[in-house]
Order: structure tokens, then C-alpha cells, then sequence
């Protein structure tokens, strides 16, 4: 195999010159013309426009045109986690959600090729942030939102069906699917979430989201008038059955048993003899054991009806 001509070589390296000056000009967080004197500053911007690169006239100069592009840019960010962070947006607000999306990309700018990781410090970065402070249930709803998407694009697995745990018997072998997350969270942000889904309140794709009001294009949405949840240690089940996101509460026993059953495949007298043991060191003491299978039973029959446990 020839090496590409030494003109082609050169061709193809001032392109990705070309190419990474166009990115770091419309990510620039100040915008264009900032981001040139900043490149100039740096000894990366030899030219002393943009002609070069793009191409200006009597309307719009070359900075202008570019200024389009980046404003383009960060709508397109800031839309991205208006629909993965729906109800966020909704408590605090459309122009809120604006400015706490600019305060996030000057410490989280996009750098997967993909957007679907774009939010995946949102949460941590709200928990520290003024709106954070304010509404100090928020970041814990971040991480709800956050959780659904994750379990939404986990890997598919067998499903445990009832009669297979039937077949199987007492040495049943029990594990989560890969679509399942427990989720720990400091605000009871649950009913919350419930209440902003029943009022509507969704991400929708495209130009209008949940920081914009559908039938006006440059009006921001009011915050929705929320209670603050309870404020105590919770846990929570989050998972998807076929193409749908479910979460819901956990009590202490059960939470106990999940974290066995997401470590690693535990039958189900294995599964007794640690509920038996944590409600020891819960101070709890002892148990009628027929107490306990009633328990697990129990449990049992509800990871099947929801689709939890890999067949």
C-alpha cells in the first residue's frame, strides 16, 4: 500500500486544524470573538480573522456567522438536559434551568461524541450549586431522572418467570438483571416525581423543551409550585421492564436482599440465611425461620412481577 502523497498529508492535517479551531470557537463558553483573543493569547490563532475558515459579507461578519453556530451548540446542550432532567427543570424554572445549564458547561463541557453521557455529572454539580441550596432536594431528583436513563440503556437479559422458579425449586438461583439500580438517596423525592409526571410535566424533543414554553419559542416556563419532600434516608428501586422505566420504595429487608442479589447469584436459602443475619445485627432478634420464608416468599413474588431477576 502507497503513503498518501506528502500534499494529500498536509491537506488532511490542515483540515483537522481547521476542523478542532472550528470546535473550540463555538464551545467557547464567552462566546466567538473571546474565544479568538483567547487562542491569540495562547499563540494558537496566528490569522487575524476568521476568513480563512469562514466566509463573512455585508450582512454578517465571519464572527457573526460563527456566533451562530455556537449559539446553535449550546440550545442543542441545553435541550439535551432539559429532556433528561425534565422535572429539574420544571421545579426551578425555564430561565433558572438556562443559567444553572451555562454554570454547568463551564465546568462540565461536552467531550463524549455522544450526548447521552452529557449529564452524567448534573447531579454532583447541582448538590454544590446555589440552586442546589435553594431547592435542596433537587440534586437527589437529578439523580432519579438520571438513574431512569441509566437502567433505560442497560443491556437486555433473561427474565425470571414464575414457572421457571417453580422448575427450579428451593436451590432456585436469584440475581438482578443488568436493568436494575438501587438508588440511595437523602430526600424522600419519590412523590415528588409522581406529582410532576401526573401533571404532565415530560421532556419533549426538538427546539421546545421543559425550560421553554411550547407554543413561544423565546419564553422561558414558570417553576411549578412543588412541596418539599420528607427529608430522610431513602432507597429506591430503579429498573426497566420490556421498554418501560419503573422505580418505587424499598424497606430495609428488601434493600438488604437486593444488594446480595446485584452483587452475585445467591439460591434462596442462602438468601434466608442473610435476611436472618442482618435483622440480627439490625437488633431485631430472633425470628420465627418460617417468619423469614414467608418474608422471602413474598419478596420473591413480587421481583417476579416485576421483571427484576434474570432468567
Amino acid at each position: 500500500m502507497k503513503p498518501d502523497p506528502p500534499a494529500r498529508q498536509g491537506a488532511a492535517q490542515n483540515l483537522e486544524s481547521i476542523q478542532d479551531l472550528f470546535w473550540e470557537l463555538i464551545a467557547a463558553p464567552e462566546g466567538v470573538r473571546p474565544g479568538m483573543e483567547s487562542l491569540r493569547r495562547q499563540g494558537r490563532f496566528p490569522h487575524h480573522d476568521l476568513s480563512a475558515m469562514v466566509q463573512g459579507d455585508e450582512r454578517l461578519a465571519a464572527e457573526d456567522r460563527l456566533d451562530i453556530y455556537a449559539s446553535m451548540y449550546f440550545y442543542r446542550l441545553r435541550d439535551c438536559l432539559a429532556e433528561d432532567f425534565p422535572k429539574v427543570a420544571a421545579v426551578v424554572g425555564g430561565a433558572e434551568f438556562h443559567n444553572l445549564v451555562t454554570d454547568f458547561l463551564l465546568v462540565h463541557p461536552s467531550r463524549h461524541w455522544s450526548l447521552r453521557y452529557l449529564g452524567d455529572p448534573f447531579a454532583d454539580f447541582l448538590a454544590d450549586h446555589r440552586l442546589g441550596k435553594k431547592y435542596c432536594f433537587l440534586a437527589d431528583l437529578a439523580r432519579l431522572e438520571w438513574a431512569r436513563i441509566e437502567v433505560f440503556d442497560a443491556p437486555d437479559a433473561p427474565v425470571l418467570t414464575s414457572d421457571m422458579a417453580t422448575a427450579a425449586g428451593p436451590e432456585l438461583s436469584l440475581r438482578l438483571i443488568h436493568a436494575a439500580r438501587i438508588l440511595k438517596v437523602g430526600w424522600n423525592v419519590a412523590p415528588l416525581w409522581r406529582g410532576l409526571e401526573d401533571e404532565g410535566i415530560q421532556g419533549v424533543h426538538g427546539s421546545h423543551s421543559a425550560a421553554v414554553v411550547a407554543d413561544e419559542e423565546d419564553a422561558f416556563a414558570d417553576p411549578v409550585a412543588v412541596p418539599v419532600p420528607e427529608q430522610r434516608p431513602c432507597a429506591l428501586l430503579v429498573w426497566r421492564h420490556e421498554f418501560r422505566v419503573f422505580h418505587r420504595s424499598l424497606g430495609v429487608g428488601e434493600v438488604n436482599c437486593l444488594r446480595a442479589l446485584s452483587a452475585e447469584a445467591v439460591n434462596l436459602p442462602a438468601l434466608c440465611e442473610q435476611l436472618v443475619e442482618q435483622q440480627a445485627r439490625d437488633g431485631e432478634g430472633e425470628r420465627d425461620p418460617q417468619d423469614t420464608i414467608r418474608e422471602i416468599a413474598g419478596l420473591l413474588g413480587r421481583w417476579l412481577a416485576d421483571g427484576i431477576l434474570r432468567g
